[in-house]
């Protein structure tokens, strides 16, 4: 299957999908190389020209835009995020499998991961216009928690019924992990700038 018909049918059919994709053995290395990355790097050069090229306008004060350098360094950190992030969701939904009736499965678990993510991945092309990227990027976020609610019973077989609190679990999870990264980020840079200022 080509990479525009897996994200096709993920984003317009993931009832239909999943299935499909719980059948196929794909190792984690040729899922981040042959989908995930091409996905992301998209995203991040869109990205790139709109914060860069195109601008976002503020009003009263005209178009602001990023610095290029700036723009393409965000843009590497952020696939480096995104790919480390599909691991640490991958590790949650996992970990969490038999608590929900489930059975622990790490290759079904990242593979939940990363397809769940496919729509908020490519709604990030959309950040070619960045406040309407915006946007379309925080809809298609709410719309891949949906396409996970889908996927854990199928993926990691786990009951219907709770899969509404699967999905809340690992979304809870991941966003305190997220924050913990984030903190621990800004401690980390601002750490570098104070080091840069005493030497």
């Amino acid at each position: 299957m080509t990479l525009v018909d897996r994200i096709r049918n993920i984003c317009i059919s993931p009832g239909t999908e999943w299935p499909v994709i719980e059948h196929e053995n794909t190792p984690p290395a040729e899922l981040v190389t042959g989908y995930l990355l091409p996905i992301v790097a998209a995203a991040a050069l869109a990205g790139v020209i709109g914060s860069s090229i195109v601008g976002a306008t503020i009003p009263f004060v005209g178009t602001y835009r990023t610095p290029l350098i700036g723009s393409l360094i965000g843009a590497c950190i952020g696939i480096v995020f995104t790919i480390v992030g599909c691991f640490i969701i991958g590790f949650i939904i996992n970990a969490l499998a038999p608590t929900f009736g489930g059975r622990q499965d790490t290759n079904q678990a990242f593979k939940t991961a990363v397809y769940a993510y496919t729509p908020a991945l490519v709604a990030g092309l959309a950040r070619i216009l960045p406040i309407l990227g915006g946007l379309v990027q925080f809809v298609a976020g709410l719309y891949s928690l949906y396409v996970l609610y889908l996927g854990l019973p199928v993926m990691m077989r786990s009951p219907k019924d709770k899969a509404p609190g699967y999905t809340v679990v690992v979304v809870i999870c991941a966003i305190i992990i997220g924050v913990v990264i984030s903190g621990l980020l800004v401690v980390l840079g601002g750490l570098g700038l104070v080091g840069a200022r005493i030497y």
